[in-house]
């Protein structure tokens, strides 16, 4: 078990999107790294300008993403990971808006953004068992399939608790 591990706090967007309510994602760029090119939600660590976690995910919201916090209505803290082969203790927070975010993308830290509306989070339909490699080797894992990506791991997660909340 790895001691000391990093802090970083995300932020889960709901928002009122062209399909109705949508879930914001981002999608890494490529780095060489471990969690590289994967799906995320805006976030990132705590610096010693942070207050704490959740003035972390807000501040890395806006750095990567370009969301500004007076932009969401801070909902609840949702449940904490532990994400070993990154070695992070991660706080996710919901938070939602009555209208489509205006996004500005750091160009460094993502590749792209794209939404999810919460109907087909829902439904079920995209969650599929999947194989993923990793630096564990193979692992079979529940994953979420949308327009070409796979949402798997501690995004999944995070997901799945807020499809478990609004159900």
């Amino acid at each position: 078990m790895a001691l000391n591990p990093r802090r970083a706090g995300v932020v889960l967007h709901v928002f009122d999107g062209d399909h109705g309510l949508e879930l914001l994602y981002m999608k890494r760029s490529a780095y060489d790294g471990t969690h590289s090119a994967q799906i995320s939600f805006p976030g990132g660590g705590l610096e010693s300008i942070d207050s704490d976690l959740k003035a972390a995910a807000f501040r890395e919201c806006f750095e990567e993403v370009g969301l500004k916090r007076e932009d969401q209505e801070f909902l609840c803290p949702m449940t904490w990971l532990y994400i070993p082969p990154s070695n992070f203790y991660v706080e996710p927070f919901l938070t939602c808006s009555n209208d489509k975010p205006v996004l500005s993308l750091d160009s460094v830290e993502v590749d792209r953004v794209f939404s999810i509306p919460l109907v087909h989070l829902l439904d079920h339909s995209l969650v599929k068992k999947t194989a993923i490699e990793t630096t564990y080797g193979t692992m079979v894992v529940p994953a979420y399939h949308w327009d070409g990506e796979i949402i798997w791991g501690a995004t999944a997660m995070m997901t799945a608790e807020l499809v478990a909340l609004v159900s």
